[in-house]
């Protein structure tokens, strides 16, 4: 499926995008070579965040998260035999 954008460019873009063959093919090309870049950036970002919320917990709270993830195991594996 493709989707017909109209969008608004610096000269120099228009001039080179106006210059190839296929315009939609060249932002396209341009645009996926970005699309894993920004995904290892919220990537990153996620992962950072996730770190300073595990500095910050107390040590009664990542009991609690051990006690209740525990449980939770014991619960999943009750009558599983090996």
């Amino acid at each position: 499926m493709t989707v017909k954008l109209s969008i608004s460019v610096p000269d120099d873009v228009a001039e080179y995008l106006q210059s190839q063959g296929n315009a939609s093919a060249a932002v396209t090309e341009a645009v996926r070579r970005v699309l894993p870049e920004a995904r290892r950036l919220r990537q990153r970002e996620a992962a950072q965040a996730y770190g300073r919320f595990l500095r910050e917990r107390t040590p009664e709270q990542a009991d609690a998260d051990r006690i209740l993830i525990e449980s939770s195991n014991d619960i999943a594996l009750r009558g599983t035999e090996w």
